[in-house]
């Protein structure tokens, strides 16, 4: 989710440029994204609304807001996935973002929109025994910086996450993005903070901050920690899973040789990285569970080598903390996971869309 896309959540906001981050991202114009192409000619086998970028690879369902309940939209992200429900905003003709839920099994969109802010950028949900919980950030009228929060569909009530400032000193923690949310009545968020705009061209593999922290927030404890990679020169959490006692993250950090995924515990015992060859930015955005502690579903995206603006999603199997085969989605970006299912963002007829598909098991 940068400016563009590279991810399109957390970029959007804090990740790359803010923008689309990624999706992620906090502020998109809905209008065509750099670093994706637009869509192929859709197969005539397909249904109407679906594509595929390989005669063997997955197939693609456009899923939209739909324009006879918001008609002034541009553009729909879509960010998050967990069990039936679907997270993500979109664009306005007037600039503005609104946050949305869509529920796959009636059908619903029901919008989320921080009280007094102008633009609110929904990721990650979590499933309640009542309810469900989402995250994201917001912007307030006149202002460039960013504000995590955290809504609650049982007591309707947000609840602002920001970066303590003492973690920033003697500078102001201007953007904090919480990405992914896992719990029911007490959960563990991750995001980012403080994550510095970048002075490349939009949508490249240059988009990514020259500086950013990775955080985890309790609510049992009301605390708020740092998680950077050690050694990095910015690091994000995009993604959470909980198995037990083992607390899974995914997410992305940049040194020397470039931008590499990751997948981590957080007591630091386990990690996976990853970087797809042959490329200088590789991310994870989403993770899910896949049978206990070690094994999981990523997805990502990475950039090409030979052409920095051109952006591809992925999804990775991983078993037993050991990367298996992936595949490749296409010219999107993937932004979240669930089981097998994907969603994310691409570009068509000009305007950014929101995808479902889901990878075939092997």
């Amino acid at each position: 989710m940068s400016p563009l896309l590279l991810s399109f959540r957390a970029r959007a906001a804090i990740l790359f440029g803010l923008v689309a981050l990624l999706a992620g991202c906090g502020g998109s114009n809905g209008g065509s994204q750099a670093g994706l192409t637009t869509v192929p000619e859709v197969r005539a086998a397909l249904p109407a609304g679906s594509f595929s970028f390989a005669a063997n690879g997955p197939v693609l369902q456009t899923l939209d807001v739909p324009l006879s309940q918001f008609p002034m939209a541009t553009g729909t992200l879509l960010t998050g996935i967990r069990n039936n429900l679907i997270t993500g905003f979109f664009t306005n003709a007037n600039g503005s973002n609104v946050g949305v839920v869509y529920d796959r099994t009636t059908g619903v969109w029901t919008t989320i929109a921080y009280p007094g802010a102008a633009k609110t950028s929904v990721y990650g949900p979590a499933l309640k025994n009542t309810g469900y919980r989402v995250v994201g950030s917001f912007t307030k009228q006149g202002e460039s910086s960013a504000n995590g929060f955290v809504y609650d569909s049982t007591t309707k009530k947000y609840q602002t996450i920001d970066a303590p400032s003492n973690l920033c000193a003697p500078k102001a923690c201007n953007y904090t993005i919480v990405h992914s949310n896992y719990g029911d009545a007490t959960y563990k968020a991750v995001g980012n903070y403080d994550a510095v705009r970048s002075t490349s061209t939009p949508g490249t593999s240059q988009t990514y901050p020259a500086s950013g922290h990775a955080f985890i927030y309790d609510s049992a404890t009301s605390t708020f920690s740092t998680i950077d990679i050690a050694g990095a020169a910015s690091s994000t959490a995009y993604g959470i899973w909980v198995d037990g006692a083992t607390v899974a993250i995914a997410g992305g950090y940049t040194d020397k040789k470039g931008t590499h995924a990751y997948v981590r515990t957080l007591s630091g015992s386990k990690m996976l990285v990853y970087n797809w060859p042959k490329s200088i930015l590789t991310h994870f955005e989403g993770i899910t569970g896949a049978g206990g502690p070690g094994n999981y579903n990523v997805i990502g995206d990475y950039f090409d080598l030979k052409n920095k603006t051109l952006e591809y999603g992925f999804f990775l199997p991983i078993r037993n903390w050991t990367a298996g085969t992936a595949t490749v989605i296409g010219p999107v970006s993937a932004n979240s996971v669930f089981q097998r299912t994907v969603i994310g963002v691409y570009v068509g007829a000009g305007l950014t869309n929101g995808y479902v598909t889901t990878i075939p098991g092997q």
